[in-house]
C-alpha cells in the first residue's frame, strides 16, 4: 500500500501535467508542447487526429510514467509546463502596455466559424481560421478578448470520394469529453443558460467555456431539454439546412452570444462581428443600453455603433444572408417590440433601399448601418466589397 501511494506522488506530477497542457488549445501552436503528445504515441496521435485528451485518455497512468521514463520526456513536459504556466501569468505583454482600457470591457469576438485545430470541428474555411488566428494573437500578444460561437455537435463533413469518383460527406457525432471545454459557470456560480423568445416559441442553450491560451471561448448548444427537436438540431451542424435554420442559427449566434456574456458578468467594450452572420448582437446590445441609460432607440444607436466592428467576407452574393419578411418578424418580432420599432422600421435597417418594401432584410446591410468601423480581409477583398456596397 505504501509503495502504490509512493508510486501514484511520483506519477501524478507528469500526468496532471500533460493533462493541464492538453486542456488548454494553447498546445496547439506550441511546437514543444504538440511534440509531446505525438512522442508519447506518433501512431494513435495520427489516428485519434492529434487530439491530445483522446490520446491521454487510453493510456493509464502507470504507462505514461513508464513511456516518458524511457523516452526521457520528463524534462521536457515540466519545461512545457512551465512555459505554460508562465504563458498565463504574464503581465508584461503588449496588451497590458497598449490595451489596458480594454482589461475591465473587453473585445467580445463573434464568429460561426472558430478554426483553432483540426481535433476541434468548429470550422469549415478561411472565415473558421481567420477567427481562430484573431484568437491566438490576442492571446500572445495580451489582448483582452472573449469569443463566442456555436457547437457544432456534427462539426462540418468529411469529404469521401465513392468508387464512382463523387463526392460524399461524412457527418461525424463530436464526443464533448474528448474536447478541451467544459460548462461555463455564471457570476452566481451556476451553469449559464441563455433563452431567445421568438414569435414561435422559445429557443434555449447552454454554454460550453473553451480556454485558448489567455482568452475565453464562448460556444452556445442548443442541444437541451426544453428546446423543441428541430432546436435542438439547429446547432449540430455548421452551415446545414434552409434560411429558417439559418436564421435561427444566427438569432441564437447574435442575441444568444451577448446573452450569454451578460451571464457571464461580461460588459464588453468592442463588438467584433467577423462576417454577418453574428449581426443580431448588436440589436440586442441596443436594447441593453436603453434599458440600462432610458434611452431611446435613436439615442442608444450611436452609442453602441461606435463600439461595433464589422467584418465583411466572401464577396458573392450567396454569402450574405437575407431574409423575408415573415422570417424576420417571427424571429426577430419580440426584440423589435422591445426596442419599439416598428416592423418596417426594423426591415429598413437591413434594406439598401430603405423605401423599397419588396427587398428583403440583408445581415451584411444591418451590420455596415450598425457599425463604427468595417473592414474587409485583404487590400483587394475591400475594393471589392466598397464597389459592392457603396
Amino acid at each position: 500500500m505504501n509503495e502504490a501511494r509512493t508510486l501514484d506522488r511520483l506519477i501524478a506530477p507528469a500526468q496532471e501535467r500533460l493533462w493541464a497542457l492538453a486542456r488548454n488549445v494553447w498546445w496547439s501552436w506550441d511546437h514543444d508542447s504538440s511534440s509531446l503528445f505525438r512522442d508519447l504515441d506518433p501512431v494513435r496521435w495520427r489516428q485519434l487526429n492529434h487530439n491530445p485528451i483522446s490520446l491521454l485518455g487510453e493510456i493509464p497512468a502507470a504507462e505514461i510514467e513508464r513511456r516518458a521514463r524511457e523516452l526521457v520526456l520528463h524534462s521536457r513536459i515540466n519545461y512545457a509546463y512551465r512555459r505554460h504556466c508562465e504563458y498565463l501569468e504574464a503581465d508584461r505583454t503588449w496588451g497590458a502596455r497598449h490595451a489596458g482600457i480594454l482589461r475591465p470591457r473587453p473585445v467580445a469576438y463573434f464568429s460561426p466559424e472558430f478554426g483553432l485545430h483540426v481535433s476541434i470541428p468548429e470550422y469549415s474555411g478561411g472565415l473558421g481560421v481567420l477567427a481562430g488566428d484573431h484568437i491566438k494573437s490576442a492571446s500572445d500578444l495580451g489582448i483582452p478578448l472573449i469569443g463566442v460561437g456555436l457547437f457544432y455537435g456534427q462539426g462540418y463533413f468529411r469529404q469521401r470520394l465513392d468508387r464512382s469518383g463523387w463526392q460524399q460527406e461524412d457527418y461525424l457525432q463530436t464526443d464533448v469529453k474528448q474536447l478541451p471545454m467544459e460548462p461555463a459557470i455564471g457570476t452566481h456560480g451556476e451553469p449559464v443558460m441563455v433563452q431567445i423568445e421568438t414569435c414561435s416559441g422559445s429557443i434555449r442553450a447552454k454554454i460550453w467555456r473553451m480556454k485558448v491560451g489567455r482568452c475565453d471561448l464562448f460556444l452556445l448548444d442548443s442541444n437541451v431539454e426544453g428546446n423543441a427537436p428541430e432546436d435542438r438540431e439547429l446547432t449540430s451542424r455548421l452551415y446545414g439546412g434552409d434560411r429558417r435554420i439559418r436564421i435561427r442559427q444566427e438569432l441564437l449566434l447574435g442575441v444568444g452570444g451577448f446573452r450569454t456574456l451578460k451571464g457571464m458578468g461580461v460588459t464588453p467594450g468592442v463588438l467584433h462581428l467577423n462576417s454577418g452572420h453574428s449581426v443580431f448582437a448588436v440589436l440586442d446590445a441596443i436594447h441593453d443600453r436603453m434599458q440600462d441609460e432610458g434611452l431611446s432607440f435613436d439615442e442608444a444607436v450611436p452609442r453602441v455603433s461606435r463600439e461595433v466592428v464589422f467584418t465583411t467576407h466572401t464577396s458573392v452574393p450567396a454569402d450574405h444572408d437575407r431574409f423575408d419578411d415573415d422570417l424576420i418578424e417571427e424571429h426577430l418580432g419580440p426584440l423589435r417590440e422591445l426596442l419599439g420599432l416598428s416592423h418596417d422600421k426594423l426591415m429598413g435597417l437591413g434594406r439598401e433601399n430603405t423605401g423599397n418594401h419588396q427587398e428583403e432584410f440583408c445581415m451584411t446591410v444591418l451590420g455596415l448601418k450598425l457599425s463604427r468601423h468595417a473592414n474587409a480581409v485583404s487590400a483587394l477583398h475591400g475594393k471589392v466589397s466598397r464597389a459592392m456596397w457603396t
